[in-house]
């Protein structure tokens, strides 16, 4: 077996060891399932047909994540308000006004469908943030990379990675303070009225995204945890794909190529 065969070994059995790392950040990034599996068979057919140009100035693993990034990028959405500020612009209203109109009983919603409000809600927070921010708060928040290796990953000094991660935390914290009644029981944001919302005003009822968390998110361990810790659980990702399905397929990929 030659290097070239050593290394196509290697990424196969990175990507497999590191498949629910890769995932996470790649869903967060692309905020598809489907879009996920996309980037990451293209990511290792990129890694695949570039082999020969790694110079192993870094590990193969923070290559292969630079990569998927890159290819993720394309994905990315961003906003520059939350529709809820928008809203009480419009109406003329501070937020908690806004949401004590909402008279609603949670008991009446289906526990899915809260739980896919929940996921949209934090998708939205996250497109808040400026991008290069936000994917280093996802290495970190994620798949809980050292602030050196996703300095290597994002080519930046380690510095810059504290401070983006610094400021991308505050930004999000601030933004679940102010409204989320998950971080904060007192605040008037919850999931169950913006379904009223939305069905009131005949916008389609958020489906797809399959991470369900609410079991957890009842429990006395959650409700105990610091409000940065419960945001940091928020972002975590179950992945939806079967890992050895997509492993098999990149392999056989290998030997067509």
């Amino acid at each position: 077996m030659n290097e070239h065969d050593d290394l196509i070994k290697e990424l196969e059995n990175i990507v497999e060891q590191d498949y629910d790392k890769f995932y996470a950040i790649v869903y967060r990034i692309t905020e598809s399932h489907q879009d996920t599996e996309d980037v990451l068979q293209n990511s290792f057919l990129k890694a695949y047909k570039n082999l020969k140009n790694f110079r192993k100035q870094s590990k193969l693993s923070t290559w292969f994540y630079r990569i998927a990034i890159n290819e993720s990028y394309r994905y990315m959405q961003s906003w520059n308000k939350l529709p809820v500020i928008a809203i009480v612009e419009d109406l003329n209203i501070n937020e908690t006004t806004f949401f004590g109109n909402l008279e609603y009983d949670e008991n009446f919603v289906d526990v899915l469908i809260v739980e896919e409000m929940r996921e949209k809600c934090i998708r939205g927070f996250l497109k808040c943030v400026p991008q290069k921010m936000r994917v280093v708060f996802l290495l970190k928040t994620c798949i809980d990379l050292k602030n050196k290796e996703i300095a290597e990953i994002l080519e930046i000094k380690e510095n810059n990675v504290k401070v983006l991660l610094h400021r991308a935390r505050k930004q999000l914290k601030e933004m679940f303070e102010y409204r989320c009644n998950l971080i904060d029981p007192s605040k008037p944001c919850k999931c169950y009225l913006w379904i009223k919302y939305m069905k009131d005003n005949n916008y389609p009822i958020p489906e797809g995204h399959n991470q369900y968390k609410n079991n957890e998110l009842v429990t006395i361990h959650f409700k105990n945890m610091s409000k940065l810790k419960k945001m940091h659980y928020l972002f975590q990702v179950e992945n939806t794909m079967d890992k050895d399905t997509f492993i098999a397929k990149i392999r056989t990929l290998s030997e067509i190529l």
